[in-house]
């Protein structure tokens, strides 16, 4: 996932549209729940969000809608399960999105800045009801355990070979790369094909693109070894 470049774009964007510091959290949230799964399309509750930003859940679904119709996400809801997000890339810095939002109802869009502090602030012993279920321990973890092995068993493992060439085809890629690549495959390989948030790897292929900036980086860092110092030799004394 190109997360730098997302920040730095929508920076731009919000210097150009000033999209509010409630819409500015809650997009950096999704951005950084996106990087930690590696995707751009993810799945979370309006209780999570609004437990994590301390937003009401009226401020939550009132600005996925502003950002939405800003043109930075799409998202779909179903009653009872988490809201599906896709994070959109190539949205323009200067969106002809003024008309739309004053066409909807501008009191959807109170902005946290705008309300008293301790209406947003929220308080879940309060609340949010949380149901009390007993769960056996045992029974839990055994239901855990067959859950992931199905989506293990389901997983599209490449060889490396295809994992190399799929890499050659992308735009950020150099032969110098490779050994780290290989190293990447392998290491995804040995957890039993997880990234690095414990997730499964399911689409390999857009894993594969969104780290490979990373890659680059640290490519880059490798290079800087002590070993390109040059021996600076002192003059003699005269």
């Amino acid at each position: 996932m190109y997360y730098l470049e997302l920040i730095q774009r929508f920076w731009d964007f919000n210097h150009e549209n000033n999209v509010g510091s409630t819409a500015a959290a809650f997009y950096l949230y999704l951005l950084k729940e996106g990087f930690a799964k590696e995707r751009y399309d993810l799945k979370l509750s309006d209780v999570e969000i609004s437990r994590e930003l301390r937003l009401t859940r009226k401020t939550v679904k009132s600005t996925k809608e502003k950002l939405q119709v800003l043109g930075l996400i799409e998202f779909q809801t179903r009653n009872g399960l988490p809201c599906n997000y896709r994070i959109l890339l190539n949205y323009p810095l200067k969106p002809t999105t003024q008309v739309a939002v004053n066409q909807l109802e501008i009191k959807n869009f109170v902005d946290a800045d705008r309300l008293h502090l301790e209406d947003n602030i929220v308080n879940f012993e309060e609340n949010i009801a949380i149901p009390n279920i007993k769960v056996d321990a045992q029974q839990d973890g055994n239901l855990f355990f067959a859950s992931s092995q199905r989506q293990l068993n389901n997983l599209d493992i490449p060889t490396l070979d295809e994992f190399l060439q799929y890499a050659q085809t992308l735009d950020l890629y150099e032969s110098t790369m490779k050994l780290f690549i290989k190293e990447k495959y392998e290491s995804w390989l040995d957890d039993g094909w997880i990234n690095h948030s414990k997730r499964p790897i399911t689409n390999w292929k857009s894993s594969l693109k969104s780290i490979l900036p990373f890659l680059k980086d640290k490519k880059g860092l490798s290079d800087l070894s002590i070993e390109s110092v040059p021996t600076i030799k002192r003059p003699k004394s005269s």
